[in-house]
Parts: structure tokens; C-alpha cells; sequence
């Protein structure tokens, strides 16, 4: 959410300085204060100083000097934005159905010291009577909900809540065909295979129910899978309990195990236009939410009220998969899509999958240098990815993450200049593109990628079901306001500041009425060192100036020599 604290809204915007900032410290600013908001949500980032720094205001190097306690403390703020930037209210749409997801992340690889996560967004559910309550992953990727159960006794199981059969009085035991089985009839099994692992479990037909609390809960009765054994990649180490899957009908196991087939019982039954229809939108950061809506799709998640539909291709495979009729990087079209790619959409994947094919040659594009504020932005080359109703354009803010390395501290050229872009960027710090090979065989693949987060956070997603369309808008995010590190509110950090800054004046005051009065233990001494720092203070630009004159000239004679072209810093003279 916004900062509300006017008493910063009639001061000037300030913008620090960053070039003088080391890798580590940006890294840091990124991880703890996150001050960069987003452009999706049109604010440039702008920083301004809280009260009381008024001497600030005409800027300063953020890393160098006296003035590092100000970045170290977090005394900065994201620039107040009015209140028309924000999305407008959106009155109660009882035709829609609405859940909040948390956004949980694993770690799953370490590769030259860089922590690379996985990430899934989940919500809360009921099933049976009475509820139990469980946690479930909304998953375009399949087709089935599926919930561990007191059935599998496995470690993997245990560490998650398990649904109990036996105490639901609503619950019945059915077969793959829907078929209610009897206590002493054999039972099917299904095992279901994802990229990492696979379930198996026993069919069961019971309610279904979500929503906000107990009396404004929606239920559904439908069919669904309660596994008996997990593989311990990777559900031992989900937050969550469950998956429910969100593919087209095709995708799930049989009629009657569809969520969006059962669920559009409810939404028609509220009014609905669009009963086959959910939404997804995933927060920028952690003081939005993330929400999935069914029925339809919340208008307030729109940065400009556009839809841009696209047909689903090959829909009797139940993927939400479309075409892509070019891929780009900077204008330049890659011919690997000459002859047709697809797409999958998929909010299961954290990252933007491609084929192996393809992988060196679009890395190698995308992968860049950061800016000398250290962000991944405004230095970055554009993804653009055209599919049959708009093209997608990503840029280092949605696909690459920062990377710190070691300087290269390569020495330039003798009489050689620098290009714009090295002005404009750093040699420690790398935006590495957040890609993953991805390869399945015909029919679906083998030019199969996969829109994963990256995609998701960007767009608002709308996936139609009866229609057998995605609409695609871009995503109203709010900017972040930045933390105050340290402490617990802004009032807290507004009242030590205050207290600081009185016992400043409060020393000078009673500094200054001991020169006056002669009570100073040497008060010539003082004085004398007062008029200094005053002198001094005056000529530092005129130092500063001398000293780069100095700094030219050495570069420029060595002895009355011409200074010598350097290789690995050892001289070369010719």
C-alpha cells in the first residue's frame, strides 16, 4: 500500500546518487528496503527525504561520504503518489467468487553462490462436514484436485494436513467412473505424473467449499483424488497441502473432476455471464495480494481496462496453450519461431521455460549488465513475444534477477573512450535472464515454451473455459512503499529523529553560548577552528577541481613522457 503521510507531500523530489555505491550495498538496498516501485504502475521510483534532512534536498552520492548513515538507517521513502494513481474502488460483484493466495518460495538450486528459488501460490479450502481445513496450489498446469490423506502414511504425507476420510458424515467412496464403491468392493487407483514427481490416490466425491469465513463460504460437491503416496520431489518440501488443478476440462481424469466444470454451478447460479471463467493476479510484492476470481474477471486488477483475447490451440489436450507467431529480442526475430511455436501459460512455473534448442542463444541475448543504480530495468533489452491477439513485451524488471560478481578491473585502451552504455552501467553486478529448459515431445512440443511467473506478474490473466480463449491485460500493481529499517512504525522513526536533531541544536546552542560567554576552555581555539572548517568548507569545490586537473595531467606526461598504454596493468612502452 501507499505511504499516507502527507507532511512529505509539498517537498521537492529528490533523487540520490547510486554510482559511487558498492555491489554489496545495492544488493542489500534491493533485498531489505526494495525501493524501486513498480513501472507497470507508472511511477518512476522517484525517492525524496524524510523531515528533517532538508539539507539533502539537492541531492547526494547515497555510498560515499558522511551522509551513508542516511542509507544506512533506511531514511528514504518512496515519492507520495496522489490518490488518482491508485485503482479505483470496485463496488461488491456478487457474481464473482474470490480467493486470496499467499506466494510461498523454495529454494532449489545454489550455483556460484546465487540461491535460486521456486515459487507457488496458494489458498485456503474446506472439504467435508464438518471442515477440515487444508491448503492447495491454484495450478493452470492440471486438471485434478488432489489432497494428501490419512491413506498415505509416508513422511512426505505427515508433514502436511491430511484429509480424513472417515470423518466427513458427506464424503462417499467412488471409482474412476464415478461409480460409488461399496465398503468391501476393490477400488480404483490413479497415479498422476507432474515434471518432478508423481501421486498416487483413491477417488472420493465430498463438498468442496471456500471463502472468506464459515457463513459466507460457496460449496461444490465434485470428485477428487486422496493420494496414498507422494514422491518426496518436491511435495515433502510445498508449504501448502494440495493442488487443485485449473486445466481445461479435457485435462482432468473424468467428468465430475473438473473444479471449473463444478464451480460454474455456483457462478451461474450468482449471475454470472461468464461461468467457465476465472482470473489470476499475482502481487508485484509483498503488501499486495494475490487473488484468483471465478466467474468472470475483477476489472480493478486492469491498468487500463483492456482485454486482449487469444484463441487456446490444440484445447482436446487441455493445456492453455496458444500460438506464437514470432519471438523477438530488440526487434530482432529469432528464426527458432519461423515455423511455429506454442506456449503453455502456466502458474505453476516460476520461470519462463523454453526449449534446449533455443536456451544459449536467448540467454545470451537477455543476459546484461546492471544499471549503476544496480537494477535490471532501464538497461535492459526487450522479450517481445507476439501472439495471435497482442505481443507480449518483457523486459529485465519481469524475467532477470541480479547477480553480484567480482570486477573485471579490465584496464581501457590507451586514448580509447568509454561507450554510452558502459557510462551507464556496472561491471560487478550482472541481470541474468530467469529461464529453464523445457522439452516435450509431439504433439505438444518439441517448440513448446512455458509463461510461467514472470508472464503472470505482469499480465492480469483470464481464462476462459467455455469460450476457449486467454485474455491477457496489463496488471494495475500499486507501488511499494519502502520500510523504515529498524523500526516499528514511521511515527516511531519520526520521534527518535525528532529527538535526535533537538539534542544537535541543543549542543550547538550551548556550544555557541560558552564562545560567547568566555567559558570555553580555549576559546581562541575554538573560534580559530570554526573559521577553518568554514574556510575549508569553501574551498573544497575549487579543491576538488584542482585535484582533477592534477589527476589529468599525470595521465596525460609521465617525466615530459607520454604516458604508456597498459596491458594487465603492466606497462607497455613502445
Amino acid at each position: 500500500m501507499l505511504a499516507s503521510a502527507g507532511r512529505h507531500q509539498d517537498q521537492s523530489v529528490w533523487k540520490p546518487d547510486f554510482a559511487g555505491c558498492s555491489s554489496q550495498q545495492l544488493l542489500s538496498v534491493h533485498s531489505q528496503l526494495n525501493t524501486g516501485t513498480s513501472s507497470r504502475a507508472g511511477a518512476e521510483g522517484t525517492l525524496i527525504p524524510r523531515r528533517g534532512s532538508d539539507d539533502l534536498s539537492q541531492g547526494f552520492s547515497v555510498c560515499g561520504g558522511q551522509n551513508v548513515s542516511y542509507f544506512q538507517k533506511g531514511m528514504l521513502e518512496v515519492a507520495n503518489q496522489s490518490s488518482s494513481n491508485l485503482p479505483a474502488a470496485t463496488p461488491h460483484r456478487p457474481d464473482l467468487l474470490t480467493v486470496d493466495l499467499q506466494r510461498t518460495q523454495t529454494s532449489v538450486d545454489v550455483v556460484d553462490d546465487v540461491i535460486y528459488y521456486k515459487s507457488a501460490y496458494f489458498g485456503s479450502l474446506s472439504v467435508g462436514t464438518p471442515a477440515q481445513n487444508l491448503t492447495v496450489v491454484f495450478d493452470t498446469g492440471s486438471g485434478n484436485l488432489i489432497l494428501p490423506s490419512t491413506y498415505c502414511h509416508s513422511a512426505v504425507c505427515k508433514v502436511h494436513k491430511r484429509f480424513r476420510r472417515s470423518a466427513s458424515s458427506t464424503a462417499h467412496d467412488v471409482d474412476g467412473n464415478g461409480r460409488v464403491v461399496r465398503p468391501d468392493d476393490a477400488r480404483d487407483q490413479l497415479t498422476i505424473s507432474f515434471g518432478t514427481g508423481e501421486v498416487t490416490g483413491v477417488f472420493v466425491e465430498d463438498n468442496v467449499c471456500f471463502g472468506a469465513d464459515a457463513h459466507s463460504q460457496s460449496c461444490v460437491s465434485m470428485k477428487f483424488v486422496a493420494a496414498t503416496e507422494m514422491s518426496e520431489d518436491p511435495f515433502k518440501d510445498f508449504t501448502f497441502d494440495g493442488v487443485l488443478g485449473l486445466g481445461l476440462p479435457t485435462l482432468s481424469h473424468a467428468s465430475g473432476f473438473s473444479f471449473l466444470e463444478s464451480v460454474s454451478v455456483l457462478t451461474k447460479e450468482k449471475g454470472s455471464a461468464y461461468a467457465k471463467t476465472f482470473a489470476l493476479f499475482l502481487a508485484s510484492h509483498e503488501e499486495e495480494t494475490s487473488k484468483i476470481t471465478f466467474g468472470g474477471w475483477d476489472e480493478q486488477h486492469l491498468d487500463d481496462n483492456e482485454v486482449r483475447w487469444n484463441p487456446v490451440v490444440e484445447p482436446e489436450f487441455g493445456h492453455w496453450m496458444l500460438e506464437i507467431k514470432s519471438l523477438r529480442v530488440d526487434g530482432q526475430v529469432l528464426s527458432f519461431c519461423e515455423k511455429g511455436c506454442k506456449a503453455v501459460v502456466d502458474s505453476g512455473t516460476s520461470l519462463l521455460g523454453v526449449p534446449s534448442d533455443i536456451f544459449p542463444e536467448l540467454y545470451e541475448l537477455l543476459n546484461h549488465a546492471a544499471s549503476l543504480e544496480g537494477e535490471c530495468h532501464s538497461q535492459s533489452p526487450h522479450l517481445e513475444i507476439e501472439l495471435d491477439g497482442l505481443t507480449m513485451t518483457l523486459d529485465g524488471e519481469d524475467f532477470a534477477h541480479l547477480e553480484e560478481h567480482q570486477s573485471a578491473n579490465v584496464t581501457q585502451e590507451w586514448g580509447s573512450q568509454r561507450t554510452n552504455s558502459q557510462d551507464q552501467t556496472r561491471d560487478d553486478m550482472t541481470c541474468s535472464p530467469m529461464l529453464m529448459t523445457i522439452d516435450l515431445p509431439e504433439p505438444i512440443g518439441p517448440k513448446l515454451f512455458i509463461l510461467g511467473e514472470p508472464v503472470l506478474r505482469k499480465y492480469y490473466t483470464i481464462y476462459d473455459a467455455e469460450r476457449q480463449r486467454i485474455g491477457f491485460g496489463l496488471a494495475q500493481h500499486t507501488p511499494k512503499q519502502a520500510r523504515i529499517l529498524g523500526y516499528e512504525s514511521e511515527e516511531a522513526w519520526f520521534d527518535e529523529a525528532e529527538k535526535e536533531a533537538m539534542l544537535e541544536e541543543q549542543k550547538v546552542v550551548q556550544k555557541n553560548q560558552r564562545i560567547e560567554h568566555g567559558t570555553a576552555p580555549d576559546i581562541e581555539a575554538e573560534k580559530k577552528t570554526v573559521v577553518n572548517n568554514k574556510a575549508k568548507n569553501s574551498r573544497l569545490p575549487f579543491l576538488a577541481i584542482a585535484a582533477l586537473l592534477g589527476l589529468l595531467l599525470a595521465a596525460s606526461s609521465y617525466n615530459g613522457r607520454p604516458a604508456a598504454p597498459t596491458l594487465d596493468n603492466k606497462p607497455c612502452w613502445i
